[in-house]
């Protein structure tokens, strides 16, 4: 409450190049917020568990970094709306790789991968579940038939997965998540033939894409693809296909 108070009464800098036109400049928004959604490898499953299709809205880095950063562990909610339109663009290229549009997907529901209650606490909110919503709004706005439901949920927490291998992660967060309640299509009052798109801010390895999609589908789902704010280089192919690990 104090920060949207404060935000009222003093000048918000840009998180981006700390200028004074807040939260995002014009100069660091259109990095940001102008990048080119992109297929990027999305899991390292073994046996290619997890969503085929993959797409982020831009690499992790610069103002977009800066943006999710702010928005995810600062408080700038302000960020959401458009933090949403580029992952809703990246639904767009994602279902279009699909098969979905614009040749039409039918109902499509946006699930974001789940947060642990302490992160929720810590950040005054899902920062997801608001990111899901977002994007499924401003894709109902073009006429798309779209919407957000939290359909998973943890069934433990995982530990901090910085500076583990990918091996690592993987066993880090296997058996991580649950589909919410015995028949979450239900719940959710979600048709168990929609379109299901997993949704996240962030993509590293994919093993939590890919234990999110495992427990997707053992709620009854079939994942059609994965959309990301944004995906860290490694995982982002250069112009000769190759991926670099950093």
């Amino acid at each position: 409450m104090w920060r949207d108070v404060l935000d009222l009464v003093l000048p918000v800098r840009c998180v981006g190049c700390r200028g004074p036109d807040g939260p995002l400049c014009p100069v660091c928004g259109r990095s940001a917020l102008h990048t080119q959604p992109s297929l990027v490898p999305a899991c390292d499953r073994p046996g290619g568990d997890g969503p085929a299709i993959c797409v982020a809205a831009g690499v992790y880095g610069g103002a977009l970094r800066s943006a999710l950063i702010a928005y995810k562990e600062r408080g700038h909610r302000a960020l959401a709306r458009p933090l949403g339109a580029r992952l809703a663009a990246a639904v767009t290229v994602a279902l279009s790789a699909a098969g979905g549009w614009p040749g039409g997907a039918g109902p499509v529901v946006l699930v974001p991968v789940p947060s642990s209650a302490a992160a929720i606490r810590e950040r005054h909110g899902d920062h997801m579940a608001r990111l899901a919503r977002c994007a499924a709004a401003t894709l109902r706005q073009r006429g798309y038939p779209v919407r957000a439901a939290s359909l998973l949920t943890l069934r433990r927490t995982p530990s901090d997965s910085v500076g583990l291998t990918a091996a690592e992660r993987r066993e880090n967060i296997a058996g991580a998540f649950r589909p919410v309640g015995a028949r979450p299509w239900r719940h959710h009052r979600t048709p168990k033939g929609s379109t299901i798109v997993l949704v996240d801010d962030i993509v590293t390895t994919g093993a939590t894409l890919a234990e999110a999609c495992r427990a997707a589908e053992a709620g009854g789902f079939v994942v059609r693809a994965a959309a990301l704010v944004a995906a860290t280089s490694r995982r982002v192919p250069d112009a000769n296909g190759v991926r670099h690990d950093r």
